[in-house]
């Protein structure tokens, strides 16, 4: 007779691929469904198998001896990525499943908060956040965002948010698929679809950066672009109305259509009054992600929500690099279970530090200079008024200093001054559509940089 040894034994038979539930139905008729589903949590909860996926995407594998489970234990994590009031709730976290009591949505936990007075990231992470992340206007209202950047963008948020999906695309596997729309060998379908979803939801962010709100439309956009494909027909970008059921925690939540559309309406009235774009972001991580008020899709949904705020602040967005599986599933469950926010928004924290130092490697690597984007209106402007006026080369040094004082930060003045000497040194008639100067004259300005060059010519 079949039981849990049996599938275990199975499972380490197969131990090369991941293996679906369907499958191991196949090959040991006659289990319950829900007899199975215990069997493998109980299989991963001891580290004898792990989980990749949701839903109708889970799948299994087993975990040869010797090999550390798929979530270990946080006492085994170096260095801190966790305080220690984190680690002691993780510890709860990680007892098993059945002897955690049942939870479900307290609208009281989520109304207690009030914007602005509550704070789930403590004021020294905000600082810090805010020291790391504030860049120039890098999205949409300067057009300096390089597509190089944004190709990296596309790349690591596409990669890491299906990763703790359980997706097995590499790193490599995704650059290609979002670059060149190649999919990799052997991987199921729903994964280069999950990858392609990611894409278009980030572009949608990205190109709408000057309109974007933190309201019930962008929501349920975004889901439609995460979701399209990977839910039932229809389901894409709607609320649900039966309930669901979340792997791994004893979290239940609540259904009902209207309900949720009335929750869900709450808690992002409630974002939108968030001044500090940090808080908000991780406002909406946790509580899009708690409330699931669809039918699947929900903690990417939350992910990319939480990069919202970010960008239209010009904020470096929070990319998840460098965030384990199992880490981020025990601190999600601790937001579920516990109503417990210090977990998750320790690794919020590790995460975005991370985050900023990969934007500022892609950075250095496609050569994006920062100081010029963040000054471009002001530099075109000193160049088009000394051109229009005739400004003499040799003279041009007091109006750019006149000019700066206000406009530009002390910081940046220096290097600020160099750009505008560097755009007249180079001027030629490619440049003056940008600066609306007319033919004839940049052609007086520059016999006249000529003159001031070789006074020589003038005495011939």
């Amino acid at each position: 007779m079949a039981d849990k040894i049996t599938v275990a034994k199975y499972l380490s038979q197969q131990a090369d691929r991941w293996i679906t539930p369907g499958e191991i139905k196949a090959a040991i008729p006659g289990v319950p469904d829900r007899t199975l589903r215990r069997w493998l949590g109980e299989l991963v909860n001891k580290g004898q198998a792990e989980r990749a996926g949701e839903r109708k995407a889970t799948r299994y594998r087993s975990v040869p001896s010797g090999k550390p489970p798929a979530r270990p234990t946080t006492e085994a994590k170096t260095p801190p990525i966790f305080s220690p009031a984190s680690v002691q709730l993780l510890k709860r976290i990680e007892a098993p499943i059945y002897t955690r009591p049942p939870t479900t949505y307290s609208e009281v936990w989520v109304d207690s908060y009030i914007p602005n007075e509550s704070a789930y990231l403590s004021a020294e992470q905000r600082i810090e956040l805010k020291g790391l992340g504030k860049r120039a206007p890098i999205y949409g209202r300067a057009g300096t965002y390089l597509q190089k950047i944004y190709n990296r963008l596309l790349i690591d948020l596409s990669y890491n948010s299906a990763r703790l999906e359980g997706n097995t695309y590499t790193l490599a596997d995704t650059e290609q698929l979002v670059i060149q729309g190649v999919a990799a060998q052997g991987k199921p379908n729903a994964e280069r679809i999950m990858i392609l979803n990611h894409k278009e939801a980030i572009r949608y962010l990205v190109q709408n950066v000057e309109s974007l709100s933190v309201n019930e439309e962008t929501i349920r956009t975004l889901h439609y672009l995460l979701a399209d494909s990977l839910v039932a027909p229809g389901m894409a970008g709607q609320i649900r109305e039966d309930s669901i059921a979340v792997s791994g925690t004893t979290y239940a939540p609540l259904e009902g259509r209207d309900r949720l559309t009335r929750l869900l309406r709450q808690l992002l009235e409630k974002a939108r009054r968030i001044e500090d774009p940090f808080e908000q972001s991780f406002f909406l991580l946790g509580h899009i992600a708690y409330l699931q008020a669809f039918v699947d899709v929900n903690k990417r949904t939350a992910r990319l929500a939480s990069i919202i705020p970010l960008i239209t602040n010009d904020h470096v967005p929070q990319s998840f690099v460098d965030v384990d599986k199992g880490d981020y599933l025990n601190a999600t469950i601790a937001f579920y279970e516990l109503n417990e926010t210090g977990p998750l928004a320790d690794l919020y924290c590790f995460s975005y530090r991370r985050s900023c130092q990969h934007f500022d490697t892609s950075v250095q690597v496609v050569g994006f200079d920062e100081i010029a984007a963040l000054y471009r209106p002001q530099r075109r402007a000193i160049v088009s008024e000394i051109v229009r006026t005739l400004i003499p080369p040799g003279e041009a040094m007091n109006l750019i200093e006149a000019r700066m004082t206000d406009a530009i930060e002390p910081q940046h003045r220096d290097k600020f001054m160099q750009d505008v000497l560097a755009e007249l040194e180079n001027l030629d008639v490619s440049r003056i559509a940008g600066l609306g100067i007319s033919r004839e004259q940049l052609d007086a300005w520059l016999k006249l940089r000529d003159r001031q060059a070789h006074p020589q010519i003038g005495d011939i």
